[in-house]
């Protein structure tokens, strides 16, 4: 027996898909910011013809990394989130859970003070 959608399911499933692409951008701008910080002590070398310390290639080369997998993992989770949303939506029960705002917040936190103690140390 098929079930009628309720009256705003249609406008729950657009906000719902619209929440997955602020979601894709985010981990898309994760993923720029960590290829920008992965490559920036090359590029500095580059243009100034300063030696850059490997050690400050390699931290750099690591923060970036992080922030792409960051960027990955808040992707995946949004990918996730959108379908058990969206089945949600389909069986009228919707629950609310933080994890993807959460882990998101977490990588962003972590990133941030490694970034901040690496430009300390390489000041």
């Amino acid at each position: 027996m098929s079930r009628q959608p309720g009256p705003n399911a249609l406008r729950d499933h657009l906000a719902n898909e619209r929440t997955l692409l602020a979601w894709i951008r985010t981990g898309i701008a994760l993923i720029a910011l960590g290829f920008v910080v992965s490559k920036f002590s090359i590029l500095i070398r580059e243009v100034s013809g300063v030696h850059v310390h490997t050690t400050a290639v390699h931290v750099g080369t690591a923060i970036g990394i992080l922030l792409v997998v960051g960027g990955l993992i808040s992707t995946g989770l949004a990918i996730v989130n959108f379908e058990r949303v969206r089945r949600g939506i389909e069986e009228g029960l919707i629950t609310f859970s933080p994890v993807l705002a959460n882990t998101v917040a977490v990588i962003v936190v972590i990133v941030g003070i490694v970034l901040a103690i690496y430009l300390v140390i390489t000041a």
